[in-house]
């Protein structure tokens, strides 16, 4: 790390359910207080802030977005209901229920065909999960509005996308907060995490619910291991690594109003890292 100077700052939002509008609220404070981090990433939901806010978009433009109900519906938007079911159940070797082609249509309409690499202040990384050879793939180039839909692609809820060729779904499935290859990065000297969990409460009633929750607490028991480890690769590679937690109910689309009110805990958890962690300068 750089003596005497201020230290360059990387942050990294956690997969969520839907959790976008958390994360935006989050990367809203901090750039309304003058924290401007040199690299952003994202899995799933927070690939979708990480990607909106590294294109350069206006706070208050992300804001509507997130807060929009036509952003989640565009997961939904192109599907052939019945016909798609039925192919994707018998001729399919990785199915789901939805057809996500509509958010890629989606978030070009909010950031252009632009692609990662063409984005430098911050620049971005995804993750996203390869099907066919079971690799984490933390993509720094191509096409940015596949990059942030195809890593939100839900294992059995979303049909997997195609990018660079290969065949991709959640990022968050192995990678909750990618983080991997900052650690060598010369030019990072903190790494903020910025995650989303839910707090314990009854089973839902709605039997999608029960299926994101039981997605969502297999990767919760496998990113707690794995968070660990990455503290112990940032501590031997001199990276300072900082976590900052927002707590709420797993956002739904059956209640998109609460959205506005889940942006205003992700101000709120900024607003903390601001008085704790960053209030020394980082």
């Amino acid at each position: 790390m750089r003596m005497n100077s201020t230290p360059r700052i990387a942050i990294s939002l956690g997969a969520s359910f839907m959790g976008y509008a958390t994360h935006a609220g989050f990367m809203a404070r901090l750039h309304a207080q003058g924290v401007r981090p040199v690299a952003v990433s994202g899995s799933s939901a927070g690939a979708i802030t990480a990607g909106l806010y590294a294109s350069g978009l206006e706070q208050e433009a992300i804001r509507q977005a997130v807060l929009s109900p036509r952003l989640y519906l565009s997961f939904a938007r192109r599907t052939r209901w019945f016909w798609h079911q039925l192919v994707e159940s018998f001729f399919v070797r990785h199915p789901g229920f939805f057809d996500p082609r509509g958010a890629v249509s989606h978030f070009e309409s909010l950031v252009g065909t632009r692609a990662i690499e063409s984005l430098s202040n911050p620049k971005l990384l995804i993750a996203l999960s390869d099907l066919n050879t079971h690799e984490t793939i933390f993509a720094q180039t191509g096409p940015l509005a596949t990059a942030m839909a195809a890593s939100s692609c839900v294992p059995m809820i979303f049909s997997p996308l195609e990018f660079d060729g290969r065949m991709c779904t959640d990022g968050g499935v192995a990678h909750e907060s990618p983080i991997d290859p900052w650690f060598t990065d010369e030019n990072i000297d903190h790494i903020i995490v910025h995650r989303i969990v839910q707090p314990p409460g009854k089973p839902p009633r709605m039997p999608l619910h029960r299926v994101l929750g039981t997605v969502a607490a297999t990767h919760e028991a496998m990113n707690r291991q794995l968070l660990a480890d990455r503290i112990e690769l940032a501590r031997l590679h001199g990276k300072k690594l900082s976590f900052i937690t927002t707590t709420h109910p797993r956002p739904s689309p059956f209640a998109p109003g609460k959205l506005r009110q889940y942006y205003e805990q992700g101000e709120a958890a900024a607003g903390k890292l601001l008085d704790t962690v960053l209030s020394t300068g980082g």
